[in-house]
């Protein structure tokens, strides 16, 4: 039995958490098309007759504005240094430049290796990954102050693309003989963390682009039954105009987000799931840290 940590970071919206999910058969990691949805560092459990392999999935690469922001990166830079490999995904569909060269440049530098994935093959198409591929070419051999690239691999998260390619590279970089979960575990989380995701996913797919940012949730009962789950969570925003817009008219958008949120609780549990949630303002939480721990961002 071998195992060991893969830790997967890029770009907001390059496909990290919808890769993690793939390469692990299960929905951990929330997937919606907003910027910074992940603000902590997933991880998410494969275990085979073979291996154990952690997958790391980590907050996008970005210039903290918040101490959030911060939070956030310290998250993503302290999962790279621990692990055993780094998968840096980008985005296929969008056009490479010096910054993503630079970004991949710098993380050759340890002796961490690295491997980079091409996402969103199925939207880019061949015209927009083979300059990609092209104008990474020098990074697959070794220079001074640097290590090479151990590969590169165009891949479709959608379609399932050189998924099982990738997991079988990566395979090989585990070095360690120990069982670090026990087998049946699929995340180290604990279900409040994982049913406040699902709620938060929601809430991002409904609400307006200026409102998401600011959202965080906290789960306070948590009642898990035999046949059933009664759960009481927040719906924490930054200003009272967000809360109207949350609220909606007549309650329609907490409503909305209540219903689409307990459908996935309900796929996940598989019991019936009654929830209730309440939204409440906390002034500027993200550069607040009292707050962000609260809301579990913070020890």
């Amino acid at each position: 039995m071998r195992s060991g940590f893969i830790a997967i970071i890029g770009k907001p919206n390059a496909g990290k958490s919808s890769l993690t999910n793939r390469l692990t058969g299960e929905k951990i990691s929330i997937v919606t098309p907003k910027p910074q949805t992940t603000r902590d560092a997933v991880r998410a459990i494969l275990t085979t007759s073979e291996y154990q392999m952690i997958f790391v999935d980590t907050p996008g690469l970005l210039k903290p504005r918040t101490e959030l922001g911060k939070y956030m990166s310290r998250e993503t830079d302290t999962s790279s240094r621990d692990a055993d490999a780094l998968v840096i995904v980008i985005d296929g569909s969008r056009p490479f430049g010096s910054r993503d060269y630079e970004m991949i440049e710098s993380r050759l530098k340890s002796a961490v290796p690295v491997y980079v994935v091409i996402n969103k093959t199925d939207i880019a198409g061949y015209e927009k990954v083979y300059p990609i591929l092209s104008a990474l070419t020098p990074l697959t051999k070794d220079a001074d102050g640097r290590h090479a690239v151990k590969d590169i691999i165009p891949v479709s998260c959608v379609s399932g693309d050189n998924i099982d390619l990738l997991r079988d590279k990566l395979a090989g970089e585990l070095k360690d003989e120990v069982m670090y979960y026990p087998e049946g575990d699929v995340t180290d989380k604990p279900m409040r963390y994982v049913v406040g995701e699902i709620i938060r996913e929601k809430a991002l797919l409904l609400l307006r682009d200026e409102v998401p940012h600011g959202v965080g949730i906290t789960v306070g009962a948590y009642e898990d039954k035999k046949d059933s789950v009664y759960i009481e969570a927040d719906v924490v925003c930054e200003r009272e105009g967000h809360k109207r817009i949350i609220i909606g008219d007549g309650g329609s958008m907490i409503k909305r987000i209540g219903h689409d949120a307990r459908l996935g609780i309900m796929d996940l549990t598989g019991k019936n799931v009654y929830l209730k949630l309440f939204v409440k303002v906390r002034e500027d939480w993200r550069n607040k840290r009292n707050y962000m721990r609260d809301l579990g961002y913070g020890d």
